[in-house]
């Protein structure tokens, strides 16, 4: 995960922040957040050997104090993201691609912010 958080940090601006997990309370806006799952065997490719692919599967929420906002830093976080190959030791890791999105919306709990996410999938396997 930290391949592909540091793919994201280097393509946006300084003035985007880019968190793991989670933002700090108070941070600056706008920002995302990637959230990424505990990573799978691929089901397309189940078998007894470790040599099989691995899939990771992330969320990114893209926050801003407006709409436009959030879909920009959505924008620029998927421009950095599609096709883009994180170099990991010991992986061959194929182009990342996007599986899936909301719409943007406020933020039910801070009417102050509005927030998109979209899907990404990362596979891998043993060089």
């Amino acid at each position: 995960m930290n391949a592909i958080i540091a793919v994201v940090d280097a393509a946006l601006p300084n003035t985007i922040g880019v968190y793991w997990g989670g933002a700090p309370q108070g941070v600056a806006v706008p920002y995302a957040v990637l959230y990424p799952d505990v990573g799978m065997e691929s089901p397309a490719d189940r078998s007894l050997s470790d040599d099989v692919p691995n899939d990771l599967l992330f969320q990114v929420t893209s926050v801003g104090s407006t709409a436009e906002q959030a879909v920009l830093v959505a924008d620029k976080v998927a421009a950095a993201l599609l096709d883009a190959v994180p170099a990991v030791a010991g992986r061959r890791v194929r182009p990342i691609r996007h599986e899936g999105s909301q719409p943007v919306r406020r933020d039910d709990v801070s009417t102050e912010l509005f927030f998109a996410t979209a899907q990404f999938l990362a596979r891998s396997e043993a060089a």
